[in-house]
């Protein structure tokens, strides 16, 4: 049985950095809390009342920007990866393909979400906004600049985004600098498709946490928006439609279903491979082919 990103490049994790996309990072920190924290939501609207306008992306778009990620991998990192680099100083091929399907993990995860990216990593930018960057970048400089790193104090996940400790919060425009008494950092809220908001505890407008207001209702459908409801009685989001997908009931449960499942992309797996110089990776599910010359040589 093949094995989900998560468990196959679990080791990887760590150096995924040097795709400028992922970072390592730990668990979330849970605010101590006697019950579930946010308004009680029971449908998508109460859950996110002010949902912004953000671009679907698709499969295609996604490997073609992790491929052009990849290709933009710095070759002077070796202290941080040593068993990484070919004894020539460059990144093996076998770890560049990993990084492409941590990198697709992410994207995915991160966009069905509806958050920031953080499957692996924890970035200001929204995988719609990465995408589209790196895919318009004119060099590796480019490339480099369509990430951001995210102040460690602000935590995304199916929930949505929270602070795990209190942010004083000033607004320059879309950019949101946060302040926890001891350290100052900057968001830029318009790269996850936000605008900066002074009273917001993570500095944007964000989606914030919502409580369910019927634990006892399971996964379901709410047209496109598959909701759910965690184990802390928090309201889970997932937004089917954002990659082509459709929220649909599958044993009697909502399910983000995506209309293309090929054989070699079953058990969520990614694999990306070389085939001359084309790259194969699965996003949701569907094998997609991509032109990736610069780390696929031809033989």
């Amino acid at each position: 049985m093949t094995q989900t990103p998560v468990l196959r490049f679990g080791s990887l994790a760590c150096f995924a950095a040097l795709l400028s996309l992922s970072a390592c990072s730990s668990d979330p920190v849970e605010p101590a809390t006697s019950g579930p924290i946010g308004p009680l939501a029971s449908n998508a609207a109460e859950a996110w009342p002010d949902v912004p306008t953000v671009p679907a992306i698709t499969h295609e778009q996604i490997a073609r920007a992790c491929v052009r990620a990849a290709e933009c991998i710095p070759n002077d990192l070796f202290q941080q990866c040593p068993t990484c680099f070919s004894s020539s100083g460059e990144l093996t091929p076998d770890v560049v393909l990993a990084l492409v399907n941590i990198c697709v993990f992410d994207a995915k995860f991160s966009a069905e979400r509806a958050i920031p990216l953080s499957g692996f990593s924890k970035r200001n930018e929204r995988a719609e906004f990465f995408v589209d960057c790196t895919l318009k970048a004119a060099d590796c400089g480019g490339v480099s600049a369509c990430v951001s790193e995210r102040f460690d104090a602000i935590d995304c996940q199916e929930d949505g985004c929270r602070a795990t400790r209190k942010l004083s919060v000033t607004c320059n425009g879309d950019v949101a600098t946060l302040n926890d008494g001891t350290t100052t950092a900057t968001r830029d809220c318009s790269r996850a498709y936000a605008q900066c908001d002074p009273a917001s505890p993570t500095g944007c407008t964000d989606r914030h946490f919502s409580a369910c207001a019927d634990p006892a209702l399971g996964d379901r459908c709410d047209g496109n928006i598959r909701l759910g409801c965690d184990g802390a009685e928090q309201v889970s989001y997932r937004d089917c439609a954002q990659m082509g997908g459709s929220c649909q009931p599958v044993n009697g449960r909502g399910t983000c279903v995506y209309p293309k499942q090929d054989a070699e992309c079953a058990d969520d797996a990614t694999d990306a491979a070389c085939s001359g110089q084309s790259l194969g990776v699965c996003v949701n599910g569907e094998r997609v082919t991509v032109d990736a010359a610069a780390i696929c040589p031809a033989t």
